[in-house]
């Protein structure tokens, strides 16, 4: 029955591949997200004394934390999928350009939940009147001042923040390691490696050819990029995979070239942690 729904209710690996991933960028490290929580908590508190925007004096501190708690956490929601979707969309694309277009998107999506949350408040809780440019205006400086810190950080010490240079240093880790190719190959985006012997087989979308090197250097160097371990003789990039099926027990991967990568047996937590595995 349920490989029958599964048959009814397709789903295209390209879709889930960038649903498991965009779930494992927002949950997999818990210690790095307590320490985010903590840096938002402190930015609620210091918001709620502060009262920016006219935020109503009356109401009690407790309940105006509340209000920029959730806010606060919104808008970090919102700039981490926006972070997201601007590098997979951009790859490698300039930080400035991330940072308007996450700044203008996150305040857009916290003024609406703060007037959401003023309406459902029947106005208990008030941001001040004016007009909603202005509004905007006011949480777009906020916007802009907590992406700046999300970026520094999470550049400097990744502590705080969505993965603000993950994809940057994903690229220039990789253009590293395709200088050891011919010139042709070193725009080319990189999808796996396979170990032939003594030398590595690069398999990128330009073609392949082969390195001189171990494939356990190799990975250690491209321990940035967002790929994997498969097997004792295969390192993929999840950029790199066409689609994933079952054959029997075993899991294999399809790489863009057409070329099957198995996937051994000691690696298969891994692929399923990943959202690899069908």
């Amino acid at each position: 029955m349920a490989g029958i729904l599964r048959q009814m209710t397709p789903m295209s690996f390209a879709k889930r591949e960038w649903l498991r991933e965009f779930r494992l960028r927002i949950a997999i490290d818990w210690k790095k997200r307590a320490r985010e929580l903590a840096i938002l908590t402190g930015v609620a508190l210091f918001l709620a004394f502060l009262r920016p925007f006219g935020t109503s004096l009356d109401a009690p501190l407790w309940l105006i934390f509340g209000f920029w708690f959730v806010l606060i956490i919104t808008g970090s929601i919102i700039g981490e999928a926006t972070v997201w979707a601007y590098y997979k969309l951009h790859p490698g694309g300039p930080a400035w350009l991330m940072i308007i277009i996450t700044s203008l998107i996150t305040a857009a999506g916290v003024l609406a939940v703060m007037l959401a949350l003023e309406f459902f408040s029947g106005g208990y809780i008030s941001v001040g009147g004016g007009p909603l440019i202005v509004l905007y205006g006011y949480v777009l400086v906020i916007s802009v001042a907590m992406t700046l810190l999300g970026y520094t950080l999470s550049r400097a010490f990744n502590v705080a923040g969505p993965d603000f240079a993950h994809r940057v240093d994903d690229r220039d880790a990789v253009n590293g390691f395709l200088e050891r190719l011919p010139v042709k190959y070193r725009t080319a985006d990189l999808w796996a490696i396979s170990s032939e012997d003594h030398y590595l087989r690069v398999h990128t979308s330009l073609g392949s050819d082969l390195i001189l090197m171990r494939l356990s250097d190799a990975e250690r160097e491209l321990a940035s990029v967002d790929g994997l371990r498969v097997h004792r003789s295969w390192w993929v990039s999840r950029g790199g995979i066409k689609s994933a099926r079952r054959d029997g027990g075993k899991i294999m991967l399809t790489l863009k070239s057409g070329d099957d990568v198995p996937v051994s047996r000691s690696y298969q937590d891994a692929v399923k942690d990943a959202g690899l595995a069908p």
